[in-house]
């Protein structure tokens, strides 16, 4: 193989020089998170979020958590600021910035709304699909002192966990985010996640995913067929 092509071929896993935090004395250090995994954050529409959970909240309980898958008029409705379409962007922007490569489809297999209430745990899982995501469209009011408490030790916390490996020393494995009304995660559909219960009123709303994605510089061979 030409040496230059190669070289083109590693790079997108070469990781970055990114600094996730610093040490403030004196020398500095200097923290980074070089390998595994790497979990997008962004922001989405108030305009879309205000449209999905028009569609939902004549579907869920009030009282009972479900999940209901989302049919495609709902996805894709609305034109290029359809849900799909928002959801199809931040995957490109996901894989520019994580390997440097350009996205020319994206396939979902499915995009549904998970609708829970206090008590209500979604145990350790992963998802079908290269890329995976959700998005919290509505939050509830956590009791006092709860959030100090972690699922981990067997706690009700309200947080969404991402894990990886076990317990190894000199390396982290999971990390945990409070879920806020617009947050938008991405991620590789293999990594184990869980969303913790919480103790509270309210209802936690979030919209989930599983999407094909195929990329510029995917050799014919190892592209999916749908």
């Amino acid at each position: 193989m030409d040496h230059s092509i190669k070289s083109r071929l590693l790079k997108k896993y070469e990781a970055g020089h990114d600094v996730c935090q610093t040490q403030g004395e004196n020398p500095p250090m200097e923290f980074y998170s070089p390998f595994g995994p790497m979990i997008a954050k962004v922001q989405m529409p108030d305009a879309l979020l205000e449209r999905i959970n028009a569609y939902a909240d004549d579907k869920v309980s009030a009282s009972e958590g479900r999940e209901l898958l989302l049919p495609r008029e709902v996805s894709s409705g609305g034109g290029d600021a359809s849900l799909a379409n928002h959801i199809a962007s931040m995957i490109g922007r996901y894989l520019a910035g994580m390997e440097n490569t350009r996205v020319s489809r994206v396939d979902f297999e499915n995009i549904w709304i998970v609708s829970q209430y206090a008590g209500t745990p979604s145990p350790v899982h992963f998802h079908t699909g290269d890329i995976s995501g959700v998005l919290y469209l509505k939050v509830p009011q956590i009791d006092e002192g709860e959030e100090a408490r972690t699922y981990i030790s067997g706690r009700h916390a309200g947080y969404v966990n991402f894990l990886i490996g076990g317990k190894q020393r000199f390396s982290k494995s999971l990390v945990r985010f409070k879920p806020q009304v617009g947050d938008f995660y991405i991620f590789p559909g293999w990594l184990l996640h869980v969303a913790e219960p919480f103790r509270g009123s309210g209802e936690r709303r979030s919209l989930a995913f599983n999407a094909f994605v195929t990329t510029e510089d995917q050799p014919p061979a190892e592209r999916p067929t749908r």
